[in-house]
């Protein structure tokens, strides 16, 4: 491969000259050991890759080279994981030029150990030492090319394998071969670029490995790993473009640049090594002690090997410790190609574009591929768009193209190849390498002493002095010579520039362009109407694809207008009444269009709310309002009086207190134990009822469907079912809706609670478990033994964390702590939904009289919220078991536990959903006054908030038990409320609309049965009437 920086007279001897070809094998080994340790990273998991290198077995070193060598990989292994897996903020301040992240860790046990392994390696050849810096970089620029070119072909690969770009049967969940995958690294690094690998196809490897397929998480490695490969391997050469930089001004006897003194004994001493090893090129500085060392035991390994073949078991040792370091790095691409793919949904696939898996930001600030992905998918196939345009282009603009191309080229080497050219060029004469003659045998030549140098130097021409007095009249005077392909005139018989003296014996460059070969003569550089050109074209490319762009962004807004349209009009032939609605907003946007819109709507709109009070008003305006007024002297409102015997709310309630904010270190700990999850100490969305998606079963007639519960309900009844006929249609007309009927199927909407990251603490926690208990914690698990699980917590790496115990729980371990209980909670809820309440009414009080000292280490507002959501979920397990009297006995101090956290932590929609679950408890116990009064409460609170479906949950449950109260007018209030906020809000699930449309159905059917039912009770007129005046 070419390298772009690299000198033509150095490129040249190196491959025409005999006696220097030797650094061309060494080289090409070297680059070939970096290749096979970079596939063979995953070798066991996937097919084997390192039987497919052109290198020596690892099988031919003899028995205690193998050992040494196993011993040494295994050190670079643990290191390289103990680097990438760590986090150094966490240790502290970072000090300048160390790595802050475990991405940067590892490229730079990476760049340490390479140069090592190179140098070392490269000693046992027949080569010059000083070569062994520009020998490295040349490897390294193969290597990051062909690295940049597989990326782009395995990311193109990652679009088509994964989305349904080219198949509709593929997706994010795709199983791709293996052999797809190999096929581009071996195009990529063999076929294209010349690395030593035999064919995957034709040479089976040693191992098959454990995953028959691959899958995204490969691929996703597989890039991370080429970003790795990348940025290592160009600050490597950077690395050693700042050796050769050095090295030129200490050959050259130039002043080297002072150091600064040491501050200490200990900064002294570190400074007197690093200049130890600032002349060998072989070690690389580090301030790390351990990184120096696995590289010195690294180099020290190969100081064994001797013999003509010492080279190539050099460059298998070479692989091998490469291997290690990948195999190290592994953890780290493992992880960010998990995060990634969690970040990927199936709308990318469908669409044909998955996003790139992320770096922390820091690292892709400083990475070399930061928008790889972008430059991957413009060496894709053009658009039908582009090629269109390209095929209509006018003469010449295309050769304008071309020449502005080429003078971009000519800038990229300019911008990114010129210092580092000029650098390996002045190095490689100070240096004297390559020799242009094979050094005769037993001569050396000799070197010039330094007083001939000194003599020289005074013999240079002194510099001529500026007369001050006629420097101005010269520069007035001065014109300046400016090329014909500037836009300047054309000076006959120009004078060349200077030549210079060739480094070939007794040769010289051309002095002039006639002497020139001409087919290599350059370009000409483009004028300034060529240029003109280019940017016309590049205005007009971008323009075409603006209109491109704007174009699928109207077809799109028309395809959704249709789609709209359609499903209004499927919704008006199925629902005729909506049509009078549709008439009345015709009718405003008829009128708007002829006086305006912002006098038909908005006018209106400021009329009505800046108008006297009352005047002109619409009588549902103050549906949603808060119903309390002040009583009477001497009277009291029944419908938010507090029933006797009820523990009054605490006076301080709902005032925030200053210990409960978390700051500091502790939060900061808190957020990255969760990943930057802080919802528990946000209030939640008063949106509790989901949105309907499209897919759950559709709503049925209220009463088909409350008829059909019955009869299955009486069918599965072995005392029932004796009178009941076997057909159904024939058992529903036996079943009669009354009152008493109603009344017994009006139930109160349960809100429950979930368990939260119930999936990550579990495996939080299996992850500190110790190998000998893990599978015995697994096995209780499954036989739902939770408590003996929670017991074998006392045997957790960091201390015992069995909750259940407080005496004995570890101590200043507040997270691990929390994440126990979130893990008993889910425990619960696994325990009510497989029938097994009685173990979450034991886990459950366990927890409750263990808290007050289990929680002894958390941050005051952090212990609040968690003790406000276990006395939430106690209240939720009383609910699901009424027939456990000790824990319904408790369901009042539960809620009055809970919500009195919830008030001093302001979260009122969580205190209202408490306060929703306590009146369903209630109601279920019988105590329907009490029930009533708390969802009074919740719906106090959500007075001034925005319209809801926790406002609606209110409303229902309220309907309810008043209906249950015999109180049939405020029930049928509190229905005509719930009905018209649902006409406020977007389509609720099915499932739950399904028991809204139920409980609007029974009373009103109780309204139609009311007076037969009142004449068959007794009751008057009198005591069916409530404040509401019905």
């Amino acid at each position: 491969m070419s390298i772009p920086w690299m000198p033509r007279e150095v490129s040249s001897r190196l491959y025409e000259k005999e006696h220097e070809l030797e650094n061309v094998r060494t080289t090409y080994l070297m680059s070939t050991a970096f290749v096979g340790a970079f596939l063979a990273r995953e070798d066991g998991r996937r097919p084997s890759w390192f039987n497919r290198v052109k290198l020596m077995p690892v099988s031919t070193l003899t028995p205690d080279l193998q050992e040494h060598l196993s011993n040494t990989c295994h050190v670079v292994c643990m290191k390289t994981r103990q680097e990438v897996m760590s986090e150094p903020t966490k240790k502290g301040p970072v000090p300048e030029g160390r790595p802050t992240t475990g991405w940067q860790a590892g490229i730079l046990c990476g760049r340490v150990l390479w140069r090592t392994l190179f140098t070392a390696a490269a000693s046992k050849a027949n080569i010059n030492r000083n070569g062994s810096p520009v020998l490295y970089m040349a490897a390294c620029q193969s290597l990051l090319a062909t690295c940049r070119s597989l990326l782009t072909q395995i990311w193109l690969e990652v679009q088509l394998q994964f989305t349904s770009k080219i198949s509709k049967y593929r997706n994010i969940k795709s199983r791709p071969a293996w052999s797809v995958l190999e096929g581009l690294q071996y195009k990529g690094f063999c076929l294209t670029n010349g690395f030593g690998l035999f064919d995957p196809e034709k040479v089976a490897p040693s191992s098959a490995g454990s995953k028959p397929a691959s899958d995204l998480q490969d691929y996703l490695e597989e890039v991370l790993a080429l970003r790795f490969a990348i940025d290592m391997l160009s600050l490597a050469m950077k690395d050693g473009e700042e050796f050769i930089d050095m090295q030129t001004k200490r050959l050259m006897r130039k002043a080297v640049p002072k150091q600064r003194l040491p501050g200490n004994a200990v900064e002294a001493e570190l400074m007197a090594l690093k200049q130890k090893t600032i002349d060998s090129f072989g070690m690389m500085w580090t301030d790390d002690a351990e990184i120096r060392g696995i590289a010195s035991l690294s180099a020290r390994l190969m100081d064994g090997l001797e013999g003509p073949s010492a080279v190539h078991f050099a460059a298998t040792f070479t692989a091998q410790i490469l291997l290690a370091m990948w195999k190290g790095a592994q953890p780290l691409l493992s992880q960010r190609a998990a995060l990634g793919i969690s970040r990927i949904a199936e709308t990318h696939a469908v669409l044909g574009s998955l996003p790139p898996p992320p770096l922390e930001d820091a690292d892709n600030e400083q990475s070399e591929t930061a928008v790889f992905d972008r430059i991957a998918l413009s060496y894709g196939p053009p658009s039908k768009d582009c090629r269109e345009l390209v095929s209509a282009l006018p003469r010449g603009v295309l050769g304008c193209v071309i020449k502005a191309q080429a003078v971009f080229r000519g800038f990229l080497l300019r911008s990114r190849y010129f210092r580092r050219m000029r650098a390996v060029a002045a190095y490689c004469k100070a240096a004297r390498w390559p020799q242009l003659l094979a050094p005769l045998e037993g001569y050396d030549e000799p070197e010039e002493s330094l007083d001939a140098k000194k003599d020289k130097r005074r013999l240079k021409k002194k510099p001529k002095k500026v007369d001050a007095t006629k420097l101005k009249e010269e520069i007035q005077d001065y014109q300046p010579a400016v090329s014909k392909y500037l836009g300047g005139e054309s000076t006959k018989g120009s004078a060349v520039g200077a030549t210079q003296t060739a480094w070939r014996g007794g040769g010289t460059a051309a002095g002039s362009t006639a002497d020139m070969n001409p087919e290599r003569r350059p370009w000409p550089l483009p004028t300034a109407d060529h240029r003109a050109c280019s940017d016309l074209f590049a205005l007009y490319m971008y323009n075409m694809y603006r209109r491109r762009e704007l174009t699928q962004m109207w077809c799109t807004l028309c395809g959704a207008y249709e789609r709209g349209m359609d499903n209004y009009a499927e919704l008006l032939n199925k629902n005729p009444a909506l049509k009078p609605m549709l008439e009345s907003i015709a009718a405003q946007l008829k009128r708007g269009s002829v006086v305006g819109y912002d006098k038909a709507f908005i006018a209106k709109q400021r009329k009505d709310t800046e108008g006297p009070a009352g005047a002109g008003r619409n009588p549902g305006a103050d549906m949603f309002a808060s119903n309390r007024t002040k009583p009477a002297q001497g009277k009291q409102d029944t419908s938010t009086m507090r029933p006797l015997g009820l523990a009054p709310l605490p006076k301080d309630a709902g005032q925030g207190e200053g210990q409960q904010d978390m700051t500091g270190e502790y939060l900061a700990n808190y957020l990255k134990e969760m990943d930057g999850d802080d919802s528990q100490f946000k209030d939640i969305s008063a949106s509790v009822l989901p949105l309907s998606t499209g897919t759950s079963p559709a709503r049925k007639p209220p009463h088909e469907y409350i008829i059909q519960q019955e009869v299955a309900a009486r069918q599965a009844s072995p005392r029932q079912a004796a009178g009941m006929p076997s057909d159904p249609a024939e058992a529903a007309k036996k079943i009669k809706p009354d009152v008493p009927f109603c009344m017994k199927k009006v139930k109160p909407m349960w809100l429950p609670i979930k368990a939260h990251r119930f999936a990550a603490y579990r495996a939080k926690v299996l992850h500190l478990l110790p190998q000998r208990v893990l599978q015995q914690y697994v096995d209780f698990e499954k036989q739902g033994q939770y408590a003996a699980c929670v017991k074998l917590l006392e045997s957790a790496t960091p201390g015992s964390l069995n909750v259940l115990s407080p005496s004995t729980l570890v101590s200043n371990k507040p997270l691990l702590v929390e994440t126990v209980f979130q893990l008993i909670v889910g425990y619960s809820g696994l325990c009510l939904k497989n029938n097994q309440g009685n173990v979450a009414v034991k886990l459950i009080t366990q927890v409750l009289d263990s808290m007050s000292l289990a929680l002894r280490d958390l941050h005051p507002g952090h212990r609040t919220v968690l003790e406000a959501y276990l006395y939430d979920t106690a209240l939720s397990i009383a609910y699901y078991m009424p027939n456990d009297i000790s824990l319904s006995e408790r369901a009042e101090s539960f809620f009055q536990q809970a919500s009195e956290r919830y008030l001093r932590l302001e979260h009122t929609n969580r205190y209202c959903k408490c306060c929703l679950r306590a009146a369903a408890v209630l109601h279920q116990q019988g105590h329907l006054s009490e029930a009533e009064y708390y969802t009074q409460q919740a719906l106090n609170k959500l007075a001034d908030a925005p319209v809801s479906s926790l406002l609606v949950v209110c409303y229902h449950n309220l309907a309810v038990h008043t209906l249950v109260q015999q109180r049939l007018a405020d029930s049928v209030a509190h229905v005509r409320a719930y009905v018209a906020l649902l006409r406020q809000l977007p389509k609720l699930g099915n499932a739950w609309m399904q028991q809204v449309d139920n409980t609007q159905w029974l009373i009103l059917k109780s309204q139609e049965m009311w007076p037969q039912f009142q004449q068959m009770q007794g009751i008057r007129d009198s005591q069916a009437v409530t404040k509401f005046g019905h």
